[in-house]
């Protein structure tokens, strides 16, 4: 296994980590370690109505997501449409968490530190897949 596919499933298990802690405090009712001021504040985020897309919470989404993409890394060296498939749900993820970075940034104007997290980790893979591209797709 390249160091590349290693790296991304490294970094989709610390997403499905973050993202599992994020599903906990949205099920919660009480106010969580990063509550520092209007600015960072979990709660907002994570117990708002952008939490949920159609009763589903988003960090479920994201769990989900994560696991796709640990599974895409460790198919990776099969063939070159695993990597390109990979690819692709990580950038999807990449978009969503741009809109979601959007949300917080300009209509709820307070963050999480859980989410931005996730949101670096997203960007990261993303980052590792481009940067890996040749060697999975150049094939003799």
């Amino acid at each position: 296994m390249k160091k590349s596919a290693v790296l991304i499933f490294i970094l989709s298990i610390i997403g499905v980590f973050l993202s599992a802690y994020s599903l906990y405090l949205h099920q919660q009712n009480t106010s969580t370690f990063c509550h520092f001021s209007a600015t960072f504040n979990c709660d907002i985020v994570n117990q708002g109505i952008y939490s949920e897309i159609e009763h589903i919470p988003v960090a479920a989404l994201g769990i989900f997501g994560y696991l796709v993409l640990a599974v895409g890394s460790l198919l990776l060296h099969k063939q070159k449409m695993w990597f390109l498939l990979t690819l692709i749900a990580a950038l999807i993820g990449l978009g969503f968490a741009l809109y979601l970075t959007s949300i917080e940034a300009f209509v709820l104007k307070t963050y999480c530190l859980v989410c931005l997290a996730s949101q670096v980790d997203i960007l990261a893979l993303c980052i590792v897949l481009v940067a890996s591209k040749k060697s999975y797709t150049q094939r003799v």
